[in-house]
């Protein structure tokens, strides 16, 4: 086994994605599995972890749900500093970190920030038809 095969890969979730499994009930974990065919890790932004709770506070009924379900989900994973909740925009802060560092996948559904990661070569996982996750982009 070559040696960048046992290197892992880090998985940056943002916030929205977080949410898909409280929107759409979408298994991202397994989802994640199944079309990364790559030793990962899952990082989440310390900025991610900032807005799901302003998005708490200001949450009711199902979307409080979704993003009670995106915390927990959360928990199970790393937390990695990656700047300050408020300073830049999340999304901006995702796309540094992903950029500076080596074998990372960013997981969104924006579709600025996910242009912005492919331009600059940046493998994306998405969600597909609102049931499925997609990855865009080459893992070498």
């Amino acid at each position: 086994m070559s040696e960048s095969r046992r290197r892992e890969w880090l998985v940056v979730p943002d916030t929205n994605f977080l949410l898909v499994p409280g929107q759409f009930g979408v298994d991202i974990i397994g989802e994640l599995h199944r079309i990364l065919d790559v030793k990962f890790r899952v990082l989440v932004p310390n900025v991610v972890l900032d807005e799901l709770n302003v998005i708490e506070r200001k949450s009711r009924g199902r979307d409080l749900m979704a993003v009670r379900m995106a915390k927990k989900l959360a928990e199970r994973f790393e937390t990695v500093e990656i700047g300050r909740f408020g300073e830049r925009p999340i999304d901006d802060q995702i796309f540094d970190f992903a950029v500076k560092n080596e074998r990372v996948i960013v997981c969104t559904n924006d579709k600025g920030l996910k242009k912005r990661l492919r331009e600059s070569g940046v493998p994306v996982v998405y969600l597909r038809s609102k049931k499925i996750l997609e990855l865009e982009g080459m893992l070498e």
